[in-house]
Formats: structure tokens, sequence, C-alpha cells
């Protein structure tokens, strides 16, 4: 009982001893505060703190004291200005005490007044999240607390009282309070001292993005945490069965980074044409030259927000699946037929949202337009709404399929409306097809050819031996290898350099000009092959399928892959079984492929995910697949 009074006692002695502290401070800067506000600037406090030299210290850790306790309070204000007031490293230990002590302060007020301190940093409906973050366990709950020390300007009171609730014991609280906020105060500090030897311009700049960031988690912040503690994903029907609106806050934030950070960066420029007078609900067809096409599409629409179709391999890993859903999207079986999505369709166009995607379904391995998917045009007619183009010129350059860098040019997106709802229901299917194909084309060589922009980027050359595998010269295939700028023929000792317009120099005349005529090549190459008789494509393989748990995918087996005229038929181990699962020519327009990685083909509901022994084969079958199928039209005509 004694030991419980001593430690009552110096809780209490504690409490109050911060409570003078804040007088103190309240009363010391009430001039630096007064005048601040009058000029808008934090010049007065920061100066206020320099002129008590060794003594800041003290101040600055007793301003982040208060900060955590009133929970309201961003602590990252005060980390800023203990950067530009005491330099790097005093700022970071000063603000560490601080946080130390404040966390500590929340940690005793919980646990002596208990439920009255509810009233005071907490209400019901974030009580309900972070009772749900708790239910799944400590492990869970350790992470959702590493998180919210994660999202930009979220007080750090609030998350010490929601630790302080879990009624861990203080060494595990200190260290997961300590070790949580250490991350983002060493952001903050960082940034303060940018701010010190940055132009006016651009320390504007930041400042208008701490504003932002702060209005939006004071505004969002229950919604972000529900976001985290969102019950289990047990399998795709979660994605499939629903669509939402794009949530407000991250659709935001990652317009803020696109618009910000990576548009100037690539120099992308847009041009959007009086679509700001069509009300919604409407589609946002777009080419698909590039990995991030998604961004060059909803960009110039901001405000407006975008539901994208995305192809249903990115929802297999549930994380990031859980992030698409949040932001609007919904999974697609490409090239095969999808109930499911159907239905998001329609949900999105009775909401009157904007429906984003590419018909075309597949990354542009060569710079120019592949064919629209099969049935685009019934949709757009069964739909009977606006449709606005957004084109994308430049964007294979700068960012292309085989490529791991993005390169410095140029990329200019033009948006405007293509058909009106009228026209959508007066064309027949055939016409619309017709017309699309038409307004999508794209060919962004030709457009640098008139252009003539130099792009810049790293190892310039590296990746392209993944897509182009047959040698011009010697026909040989798989037999380039790329260093830096510079493709080399291991059989016949051919050396053709990408300079920077995406044009190959060689001294044999044989090599094409630029990547789009040597893929154009092989796809010549190869429907002349498939027209042999007997002809086949064999490849001992690897396959993946959807992980159960959401993983990503997971290992199911060897066999064997073999394309002929009636199709694909894999031979091989299925979880532990022999079977053989054969896929139609005629259900199999494209098979899609990831350059050094897989080829895929969706089937049955769900996605067969190949690895070749070989694993520069997989742009082969997406080439001879193509092929194939085509072979297959001609022959049914």
């Amino acid at each position: 009982m004694k030991l419980k009074r001593i430690k009552k006692t110096i809780s209490y002695i504690f409490l109050f001893s911060l409570l003078g502290g804040l007088l103190l401070l309240l009363y010391e800067f009430r001039h630096a505060i007064s005048l601040a506000y009058d000029t808008g600037s934090w010049d007065p406090i920061t100066e206020k703190f320099q002129s008590y030299g060794f003594w800041s210290f003290f101040f600055v850790s007793l301003t982040q004291t208060f900060c955590i306790i009133f929970t309201v309070i961003p602590g990252t204000p005060i980390q800023i200005i203990a950067a530009i007031s005491l330099g790097r490293v005093l700022a970071f230990l000063a603000c560490l005490a601080g946080i130390v002590l404040g966390n500590l302060a929340i940690f005793i007020i919980f646990r002596k007044i208990g439920s009255k301190s509810e009233e005071l940093y907490a209400n019901k409906e974030l009580a309900e999240i972070e009772d749900a973050a708790l239910r799944r366990g400590q492990n869970f709950f350790t992470w959702f607390i590493i998180f919210l020390y994660m999202i930009p300007v979220f007080p750090y009171g609030l998350i010490a009282f929601t630790a302080a609730k879990a009624k861990m014991r203080y060494p595990r609280y200190f260290l997961l309070t300590t070790l949580g906020a250490m991350p983002s105060t060493l952001i903050n500090i960082a940034l303060g001292n940018f701010l010190m030897l940055a132009d006016k311009t651009t320390a504007l700049i930041l400042i208008g993005i701490f504003l932002l960031l702060t209005i939006l988690v004071a505004r969002y912040y229950k919604r972000i945490i529900r976001f985290l503690t969102n019950r289990p994903i047990k399998n795709m029907v979660y994605f499939q069965s629903s669509v939402r609106l794009p949530g407000t806050f991250i659709y935001y934030l990652l317009y803020f980074v696109l618009r910000c950070i990576l548009f100037p960066r690539l120099r992308v420029k847009y041009r959007v044409k009086d679509v700001d007078k069509i009300e919604p609900p409407f589609l946002l067809l777009y080419n698909h030259p590039s990995k991030i096409d998604f961004a060059y599409s909803m960009v110039p629409l901001f405000p407006r927000k975008v539901n994208q179709i995305v192809a249903y391999y990115y929802f297999c890993n549930y994380r990031f699946g859980r992030f698409l859903h949040y932001m609007g999207s919904f999974p697609k079986f490409l090239y095969h037929p999808d109930l499911s999505s159907m239905r998001n369709i329609k949900r999105v166009i009775r909401a009157k949202g904007v429906l984003g995607f590419a018909p075309e379904g597949r990354l542009s391995a060569y710079g120019c337009m592949e064919t629209l998917a099969p049935a685009t045009e019934k949709l757009v007619k069964h739909l009977g709404v606006p449709v606005v183009m957004a084109k994308i010129k430049g964007g294979y350059l700068t960012f292309p399929k085989w490529a791991k860098n993005m390169r410095r040019g140029r990329v200019e997106i033009e948006v405007e409306e293509i058909l009106t709802a009228e026209d959508s229901k007066a064309m027949n299917a055939e016409e619309i097809k017709a017309f699309l194909e038409k307004k999508l084309a794209y060919d962004d060589f030709k457009w640098q050819e008139e252009k003539r922009i130099r792009y810049r980027g790293k190892r310039f050359a590296e990746g392209l031996e993944h897509i182009l595998y047959i040698c011009p010269v010697c026909k040989h295939e798989y037999t380039f290898t790329a260093k830096g700028n510079l493709l080399t023929c291991s059989h016949c000792g051919t050396e053709v350099k990408l300079n920077p317009y995406y044009e190959f120099e060689a001294n044999n005349p044989l090599i094409p000009k630029n990547i789009r005529d040597w893929y154009l090549f092989q796809k010549e190459t190869e429907a002349r092959n498939v027209e042999k008789e007997n002809y086949i494509l064999e490849s001992r393989v690897s396959l993946k399928l959807p992980d159960p748990d959401g993983k990503g995918f997971k290992k199911a087996g060897e066999g064997v892959t073999v394309l002929t005229e009636k199709g694909v038929t894999y031979t091989g181990t299925i979880n532990g079984e022999i079977r053989t699962v054969h896929f139609k020519i005629e259900n199999i327009p494209a098979i899609l492929f990831g350059v050094n990685e897989d080829f895929e083909i969706y089937h049955d509901n769900t996605l067969y995910y190949f690895i070749p022994e070989n694993i520069r084969e997989c742009v082969k079958w997406s080439v001879v697949g193509e092929a194939m199928y085509n072979k297959y039209l001609r022959d049914n005509e």
C-alpha cells in the first residue's frame, strides 16, 4: 500500500509539474504567439526559441510534451521549428524527450482517471475502430499503432492514448510509442532543416503541402483508421461483389503526389476540351502505352474521381487489393466473361460515377495500339452514356513495358468527349468498334518522328532483350544481351545502339529503325511460322495460382504447356495431382505476359500464371498466341 501511495504521489507531482510548465510556456511565449498570429508567420516563435540559447532545448521539449497531451495538436510544426532553432541533432533529442514525457503523461492520465479520460480523448466511433484493431491480436495492434505514426501530421497524443487503452505494461508502451514516433520525427526535422536552406518559393510549396495534409488528416483521420482496421478479406468475392466510389482522402493525396511530383518530373502536359460541362455518369477510355496510364487519365479530370477497372492479377494480393478497392477500383478477368465486373460497372453508372478503363486490355509491348478487348463496343452501346477519351502520347517512351526505370522526356495528354449519349445509342456495335479503333489508335514512334524529343534515363536499352527475341540478321532467338544503351547478339556479333530519340543505330541494314519495326518483324515471322503444318510451341513451366490467403501467387505445380491451332494445353501437377487443362484457342484472343516474369491465361474464374524454364520465352508465347488466334479467325471467317 505504501508503494502505491508513493507511485501515486510521484504521478501527481509529475502531472502538476507539467501543468506548471504549461503556464510558464504560455507566459513566456504570449507575445511571440500573438505576433505570429498577427503576421501569419512562424518567425516570431522561432526567434523566441533561439533567444533562450541553452534553455531553448528545455522549451522545445516542453512544447512537444503539450502537443502530445492536447491530442488534437500535431507535433509536426514544433519539430520543424526545433530543427530551425536547434539544428538537427539537438532538435531530435529535444523532441524525443518531449515525446517520452508526453507519452508518460497520457499513460498516467489514463491509468489514474480511467473512463473519464476517454471523455477527454476519444469518442464512440473512434473507440469502435480501435477495438476492432485490438480484437485482431497484439501483433496486429502493434503494427496498427506503427501505421498511425506513419500517417502525415497525425497527432501523436491520439496514438499514445490509443496505445494506453490497450492496457499494456509501461515498458512495452514506452518502446512502442517512442520508437513508432521516431521515423516521422526525423522526417519533420529534416524538413525543417531543408526549409532553412531552401529558397522562398520552395519553402512556400513545402509549407502548403504541410497545411494541406493537416487539413485532410484533421477531417478524415477516422476514415484512415477504419481503412487500416478493416475486417480481414477471406476471398476474392469481397472485391468482386461490391464497388465503392473512391475514398476522398487517399484519392486527393494520390492526386497531389502525381500532379505535383510525378508530372513535373516526367514533363507531362495535358489539355482538357470542355469535359467539365459533361455531367456524370460517363465512360473514360484511354490508350495503354505505359504502366502508369491510370495516372495520365485520372489527373486531368480532377476533382472528379474515377472508378478504374483493374486486372484481376492486381487484386490477388489482398493488401494491395484493399487499397485499390478504397480507390474505387474493381477486378476484371481479362479476355474472359466476367459477370461480377459487369455488375460493378452498372453500379458505378447508377451512382453517377466516372468509369475508367483501357479498352486494349493489355499493356503495349511496342508503343502502338493493340487490338480492342472483345465486346468493348457492346458495353458502350449497352450503357448508352457519354464517352470521354484520354489520348496519351509519349507514355511508352517515358515508361515502356520492358523497362525498370522511367525516362524523362515528354508526355502529352488530350482529353475530350468523343461520343455523346445520343451517339452511343444511335450507332450499332460495329460502327462503335470502328470508331473507337480510329480514335484510340496511337503510334508513339510516329509521334516521336514529328516531335524529336530527347529522352534521358539510366540503363536505357536494358530490358529490350526480353521483348526483341529474334535477331533480324542471323534469325536466332534469345541471343541478344543489353547493357547501358547497347544490344549485342551473342551468335552473329551484331551490335545495336538505342539513342535518346529511340532510334536504333547499327552498321547492318537488316536492323529495323526502332522498337516498333523490330517487334512487327517478329509478329510477321511468327505469323508465317504458325501457317506451317503441325506447328507447336512447347515450354517446360512452373505453374502458380492465386494464393488462397491473398498473398499474391503460390506455386501449384510443374509441367509442360503446348500451343497448337487447337489452343493451349497444360499437362502437369496442380496441388499434388497430375492434371491436364485445355484452353481453347477461340477463348484466347491474347496471351498476356510480364517481361522476364510469366505468361498468363484467365480461365474458369482464375488466373493461370506460367513461368517458363527459359524465362525469355514469355514474349514469344504472347506473339505466337496472337498469331495463332488470328489464324483461327481467318480459318473460321
